[in-house]
């Protein structure tokens, strides 16, 4: 099978599962916990307790899937996002949000990685430009999700105030979209991943202990994790609080909250090619710190101003900033990383970008407990500018020491 339509079949089975999760996320996820009567610091953890699971599964599935098989770990992620969405129809308290989020988290936690060392195995030496494209997928349908999220709740709504039984009936559709990814992933899978036959389990995991191991010794991968840990930093943080902001506090509807998740997330799409182009021509850190400081610079910009239009244009820069940090960070690791531990290595950057993700939602939600929007994403501005005024300086010194 040719390199292109593998690539075309693998992000097909990537974009119908996706789809499914991202619509449940947000908006839905954070108005349907406030329905519920969460607290911000309880919406806070429910929101990032999806992503925990990355932290602690992301690594040894990629690392395992190098042993196992990726096709083996790609479908059971996928049944995981075909089942979870009905879960959300049953909660009457918000609180069990945050095991359902768990359980559903482990569907990305486990198929993250494994597709993106299948892909990266695709691509060969265009991994910049392959990855950069399929990472699309990831930011596209966090960008459908947002506006067909909003505009589902819009429509049962009447455009009239939404209610619980409004958004259980989004859920529904969730779940019917989970199941067609599944019925995809069934069909197309056995074309793009080949099984793995005669390996036994106990080796995989020795073999896996190993590609962690060294992969957590190599300082360039982890420095460059941390970057895109910052930079979902202010996604989770964002995804979970921007709604209630436009809602709330700025009195727009649930339709423009959507709206101006989508305009970030369409935003990191469109430019997202170009920035995996320049990526693969430049030097890769020098674009993740203008990422960096675009995004603590227009994170704490939805704060200042409650006018939809302008709202707006701070979701362009938000997009833009994504679409930069991400179509470098990941190529880069796939560069530096050897071949054999090239899962184990995708596996360590999710987990740590996953910990930023997970961290955001849960700090602004405590924040906000005590202080006001303004002074709760400036903070965490302030945290990533800093953080990235430190990462230039190690790459400048190594780049320097290189040349003596």
């Amino acid at each position: 099978m040719s390199k292109l339509r593998s690539f075309v079949y693998i992000s097909l089975v990537d974009f119908s599962a996706r789809l499914s999760y991202n619509i449940a996320r947000t908006p839905l996820l954070p108005l349907f916990a406030l329905c519920l009567g969460a607290s911000p610091s309880l919406i806070g953890i429910i929101v990032g307790a999806s992503t925990v699971t990355g932290i602690f599964l992301k690594a040894p599935s990629g690392a395992l899937s190098d042993h196992i098989g990726r096709k083996k770990m790609l479908l059971f992620g996928a049944i995981i996002f075909a089942v979870m969405p009905f879960c959300y129809v049953f909660v009457t308290v918000a609180w069990v949000l945050i095991f359902i989020r768990i359980i559903h988290g482990m569907a990305t936690s486990i198929y993250g990685p494994v597709a993106d060392a299948v892909v990266a195995n695709i691509a060969g030496k265009e991994k910049g430009q392959y990855l950069s494209v399929f990472s699309l997928i990831k930011i596209g349908t966090n960008a459908l999700g947002g506006v067909i999220g909003g505009w589902l709740l819009y429509a049962l709504a009447k455009g009239q105030d939404y209610n619980i039984s409004d958004l259980r009936q989004a859920y529904l559709f969730c779940g019917i979209l989970g199941i067609f990814a599944l019925i995809i992933a069934f069909f197309v899978l056995p074309m793009v991943v080949p099984s793995t036959e005669g390996r036994r389990i106990k080796g995989s995991f020795t073999k896996m202990f190993t590609g962690l191991k060294e992969t957590g010794r190599n300082l360039k991968i982890l420095m460059t994790s941390s970057m895109e840990a910052f930079q979902n930093m202010t996604m989770g943080a964002a995804m979970a609080f921007l709604p209630i902001l436009a809602v709330k506090e700025y009195n727009l509807s649930v339709l423009e909250a959507g709206i101006l998740w989508s305009v970030a997330m369409g935003t990191s799409v469109v430019l997202k090619p170009v920035m995996g182009y320049l990526s693969d021509r430049m030097e890769r850190w020098k674009l993740i710190v203008l990422g960096m400081f675009l995004c603590g610079i227009s994170f704490v910009g939805f704060t200042l101003t409650s006018d939809f239009f302008l709202l707006i244009i701070i979701s362009v820069f938000f997009g833009l900033a994504e679409a930069i940090v991400t179509s470098s960070t990941v190529a880069y690791v796939a560069e530096v990383a050897s071949e054999k531990q090239l899962g184990a290595s995708l596996g360590v950057f999710g987990t740590i970008a996953d910990t930023g993700q997970a961290l955001g939602p849960i700090i602004i939600g405590i924040l906000l407990t005590y202080t006001s929007y303004f002074s709760s994403f400036m903070i965490i501005s302030w945290v990533i500018i800093l953080w990235t005024i430190l990462y230039a300086t190690v790459q400048i010194k190594e780049k320097k020491a290189v040349v003596k």
